[in-house]
């Protein structure tokens, strides 16, 4: 017996639920919140989002949807165009390289892991806008944005488990 309709529409939605948390992800990450040097430190929600997925549900986020959030979020945060791309791709590959290891890691090494592979992406984003832009920016930021993404890791992991229990059975 073929599913009805709505149980199509049902496992459409349910599929698409990690590109959409992500992408609300990103547009919560650019609301502004008129708090002084907030975007500067604000963690990388969709790198945590990207490393989640990707490492417990590649089937849901596979490279091509992280591809387009990451372009997404190049639009919408006015930053240099293929940048975030890069990054998260590169991202991808270090993680998918790794998976075998991850996926059945305790939460500590999880944490452990995301710390080394985030802190290398937000600095080699850093080189790249070095790179490419005149002057000299300002690695701080960085290095704050390194430890908030890392700080929100917990809380962001926690919500998707919730979300990949409820919503995601399989």
């Amino acid at each position: 017996m073929s599913p009805s309709f709505w149980q199509r529409i049902d496992g459409v939605a349910r599929a698409a639920c990690p590109f959409t948390i992500s992408l609300l992800l990103i547009i919560l990450a650019l609301v502004p919140l008129q708090i002084p040097h907030l975007a500067t430190i604000m963690p990388s929600l969709l790198l945590i989002s990207v490393f989640y997925w990707s490492l417990h549900r590649p089937d849901l986020m596979p490279v091509w949807a992280v591809f387009v959030l990451a372009v997404i979020q190049d639009l919408l945060s006015g930053s240099l165009l293929g940048v975030v791309p890069f990054i998260l791709l590169f991202f991808c590959i270090a993680l998918n390289g790794q998976r075998r290891l991850l996926v059945h890691a305790s939460f500590l090494m999880l944490w452990i892991s995301f710390s080394v592979l985030s802190s290398l992406a937000l600095a080699l984003q850093w080189c790249l806008i070095f790179i490419l832009e005149t002057g000299t920016p300002d690695y701080r930021p960085v290095l704050f944005q390194s430890l908030t993404t890392i700080a929100v890791y917990p809380a962001l992991s926690w919500m998707f488990v919730l979300i990949q229990r409820s919503l995601l059975k399989g």
